[in-house]
């Protein structure tokens, strides 16, 4: 199970991911109206904009605009004997040139990663035993930016600050605009395990094989007009499919 806890209450959780999110459009054939395409788009849950922020980039590099940093709506304090204050975290920042922490970049590489930015989802996040979190790009969906993917050890490390999310601007453009309530990521809980792969023999291949010819001879239709033989099962994968569900249970705490 996800588990997580918000910067701030009124700040957006995160969201069960969507089968589209493109208006629907005239005309058949579209991506999104494939059903593996669109089991693919609703896996996991989505990471939102919690505000508009707009990135303009001049010779001196990119910024962000507007510049903005929240307190928390909870105090925090090291030491239980004193009273606690709000914490703060920034929205949107860049890597710096000459950093040495978190961690140390060179120059060189610098250069190449000068279009990458970092905002913060503003949720803390963790996981049960065994359990990760694979963040990645949302599926099928072309913008100006993209998610860089990561596969974070959520069961064990508990971090002391809001998760951020690292997207890469393109380049070309002198203006980007990420809109409040935009999916910025998609974040998917995936099994600790190992995974195996190996060639199936002759024989498993014939009775997968056969497998597969004796469903199409049960569920597909023959087409009008098309006498090659070929079936039409349009609808019929999309009946059949069993699909994971993403919940989000309400805590009554709040």
């Amino acid at each position: 199970m996800l588990h997580y806890f918000k910067f701030r209450r009124e700040l957006f959780d995160p969201q069960p991911a969507r089968e589209t999110y493109n208006k629907p459009r005239p005309g058949h054939g579209w991506p999104e109206q494939c059903p593996p395409i669109r089991a693919a788009n609703a896996f996991g849950f989505d990471l939102l904009a919690n505000f508009n922020l707009t990135f303009i980039q001049t010779r001196a590099g990119w910024r962000a605009q507007p510049n903005i940093l929240l307190s928390s709506d909870f105090d925090w304090t090291p030491d239980p004997a004193q009273s606690g204050k709000p914490l703060t975290q920034q929205y949107a920042w860049f890597w710096e040139k000459g950093q040495t922490l978190p961690h140390r970049i060179s120059d060189n590489v610098y250069r190449h990663i000068r279009h990458q930015v970092k905002i913060s989802s503003f949720l803390y996040l963790a996981t049960d035993a065994n359990e990760l979190l694979y963040m990645t790009q949302v599926p099928n969906c072309k913008r100006d930016w993209r998610t860089l993917s990561a596969v974070v050890d959520t069961d064990w490390y508990a971090a002391s600050y809001p998760w951020h999310i690292v997207l890469e601007l393109d380049p070309a453009p002198k203006r980007i605009v990420i809109r409040k309530g935009e999916p910025l990521c998609r974040i998917i809980p995936i099994r600790r395990d190992t995974y195996f792969s190996q060639e199936m023999s002759a024989q498993s291949f014939d009775d997968f094989f056969a497998r597969g010819q004796d469903w199409l001879a049960t569920h597909g239709r023959p087409h009008p007009g098309v006498h090659d033989g070929t079936l039409d099962i349009t609808h019929t994968y999309a009946r059949q499919q069993l699909k994971s569900k993403f919940v989000n249970l309400k805590s009554r705490e709040f």
